[in-house]
């Protein structure tokens, strides 16, 4: 694909994995994981119509197949397969952690869901590497916050203190989803 992937997609992707071991690789038995109730549906939410527009997509990349399948006298209906290259675009995604704190609630959940189903070790691991990033991203936000509080500027005070709010506002998300990232690990070992 030429253009960043979405989550949903690689959503999609990690549930035609996870339906290689039982054949429920067609989209109504996808959008059911999108569902009320669903885990899945606690961090994404996929209209069918949404749904079927990403596997056209994925199918058109090569990353998916769809195969016709007719029943008595029901009208026919596609079951969509994994390909070898979508398997390694997975894989590959599901083993980098995110790059940024706001990711954590889409992204890294949808990698986390996944991860856990497919591979502990692999979860376990993933969160081991974004609790890595995230000291990383806020250390980086505290020294500049510290930089900030002994720059002599010219900006207006008010800017300057609403500057100041949003880097400060960002190393507390951050360091809330390190403490977050501390107790998935924990229960993760539970599990």
């Amino acid at each position: 694909m030429a253009r960043a992937e979405m989550p949903a997609e690689h959503a999609i992707l990690g549930l035609l994995w996870l339906a290689e071991a039982d054949g429920s690789g067609y989209g109504y038995d996808l959008a059911r994981h999108f569902s009320d109730g669903q885990p899945l549906a606690e961090i994404l939410r996929l209209e069918p119509g949404m749904l079927y527009h990403h596997l056209k997509k994925l199918d058109r990349a090569g990353w998916v197949t769809a195969e016709r399948e007719e029943i008595g006298p029901r009208p026919p209906r596609r079951i969509y397969k994994l390909t070898g290259e979508g398997r390694t675009k997975l894989l590959a995604w599901l083993g980098e952690p995110v790059a940024h704190t706001r990711e954590i609630r889409l992204e890294f959940l949808v990698k986390l869901y996944f991860a856990r189903r497919l591979d502990p070790e692999r979860a376990a691991r993933l969160l081991a590497e974004q609790r890595t990033m995230l000291e990383r991203i806020a250390d980086s936000l505290a020294e500049q916050v510290a930089r900030f509080d002994h720059q002599a500027s010219s900006a207006d005070p008010a800017d300057r203190g609403f500057t100041h709010l949003v880097l400060e506002l960002r190393l507390s998300q951050t360091r809330a989803a390190m403490a977050w990232l501390e107790a998935a690990s924990q229960k993760l070992g539970a599990w």
